[in-house]
């Protein structure tokens, strides 16, 4: 009999805008979904990984595409949590996008729902900046309802 293994994962909705390097005064809109889950919890103590998977909005670039990626929890050790996202936008090629919420205590609730990320091409190079923000308001009690554990063996 294989032992029983604990999985956990929880939803997150973030939005903003982003605008391209060699536009910067174009703002344009951005949002993201995505579900959080740590495929295995010994794997997960050791390395702190979640597994990314969720959708992508960005206006002239993806429309709702998938994505994927990881979030490293680095929160009590370093003060951030990293996030990583690679998606293939409406013409066909990949991109990336990276960032960090950082942790500050001059601002906790702020720092922790302030995503500000890059976005690559498929070359790695920088093609634009976003901010992207968690609306605790309105989706903290959504997002904290998410939260799952999950049995399996």
């Amino acid at each position: 009999m294989r032992p029983v293994t604990p999985r956990f994962s929880f939803r997150e909705t973030m939005s903003g805008n982003y605008w391209l390097l060699d536009a910067p005064t174009e703002e344009r809109a951005i949002s993201l979904s995505v579900e959080a889950y740590a495929p295995r919890f010994r794997r997960f103590a050791v390395d702190k990984t979640w597994q990314l998977r969720g959708r992508l909005d960005a206006e002239g670039l993806a429309s709702g595409r998938p994505v994927e990626g990881t979030l490293v929890f680095r929160l009590l050790d370093e003060r951030r949590l990293p996030y990583r996202f690679a998606f293939t936008g409406d013409d066909g090629e990949r991109y990336e996008l990276s960032g960090q919420k950082e942790w500050s205590g001059l601002a906790p609730l702020e720092s922790i729902t302030l995503l500000p990320a890059t976005l690559y091409d498929a070359a790695g190079e920088e093609l634009g900046r976003a901010m992207l923000r968690f609306d605790l308001r309105a989706d903290g009690l959504e997002w904290m309802k998410s939260f799952r554990v999950h049995l399996f063996s």
